[in-house]
């Protein structure tokens, strides 16, 4: 048998447990890089790291119980393999959305990638796609701007939401 022929030999609870690492140790990078910034500013990615930090260790928790419960019944993991080519699209289409942020604006790039985001993962129907992507963009207006006074990159929209 060739070596792309072999079956993924890593089990399902370690990849969990090694994803959650890696969000943990991002987190923790996060928490470290908040302390340049004023205290009014760190404070979101600081509760986000910590939210991230929370959801990675129920992450592994829940790992943890289903994979004693599969054991226990006699079951074994039944895991379909990882579409490389659309993954590495997701990551690729990530990129362009965290640099379209500074060249476009925030409040233009983030509807964009939500709706964009809902179809490609076919996860919504594109008109509900749009109301949630305005609906997450005036939250985010009217928490991080006008109640938290913190910068959001406007880019388009500086001159109608004022900089």
């Amino acid at each position: 048998m060739r070596d792309d022929e072999q079956e993924d030999s890593m089990p399902l609870i370690l990849k969990e447990i090694l994803f959650a690492c890696g969000a943990v140790a991002l987190s923790l990078l996060f928490i470290v890089q908040s302390f340049k910034l004023t205290d009014s500013s760190a404070l979101m990615p600081r509760i986000l790291a910590g939210l991230i930090i929370l959801l990675s260790a129920i992450m592994v928790a829940q790992g943890v119980i289903a994979r004693r419960r599969m054991i226990k019944v006699g079951q074994q993991e039944n895991i379909p393999p990882v579409n490389v080519p659309l993954v590495t699209l997701f990551l690729i289409f990530i990129v362009v959305y965290v640099v379209l942020i500074d060249v476009i604006g925030y409040f233009v790039a983030t509807p964009l990638f939500i709706i964009g985001t809902y179809l490609f993962l076919k996860a919504m129907q594109p008109r509900n796609a749009v109301l949630v992507a305005a609906g997450f963009c005036v939250l985010v207006y009217g928490v991080f701007v006008k109640v938290l006074h913190l910068p959001v990159p406007l880019g388009l929209l500086e001159n109608i939401l004022g900089g």
